[in-house]
């Protein structure tokens, strides 16, 4: 299946929320993860001994059979339904490694 990165971008002002949406957003990770179908995910901290001070935004490679499909799955995102991310830029990717 092709893999994509996503690059997710969080708006200025939303910590709260996030902390608030990020059970929600979790449980979908982790159904993709169950699936197979997520190679890796995380967010990217300000400074990453202080959660508090916020997020740029999050990064995620997924497994999907198509862009269509992916962008499906993108409409019920937590993060993005409750505007915690004002963008998410999709590309494609080939894993070149760690083999296996």
């Amino acid at each position: 299946m092709p893999l994509f990165v996503l690059s997710c971008t969080d708006r200025e002002g939303t910590l709260e929320k996030r902390l608030a949406t990020r059970p929600a957003h979790l449980a979908r990770l982790q159904q993709l993860d169950a699936e197979g179908r997520l190679i890796v995910a995380g967010a990217m901290p300000k400074d990453p001994s202080n959660p508090q001070a916020g997020f740029y935004g999050s990064t995620m490679i997924v497994d999907f059979d198509s862009r269509e499909a992916l962008d499906a799955w993108l409409q019920d995102e937590p993060f993005l339904k409750e505007g915690v991310y004002s963008h998410i830029d999709v590309k494609p990717f080939n894993k070149a490694f760690p083999q296996g």
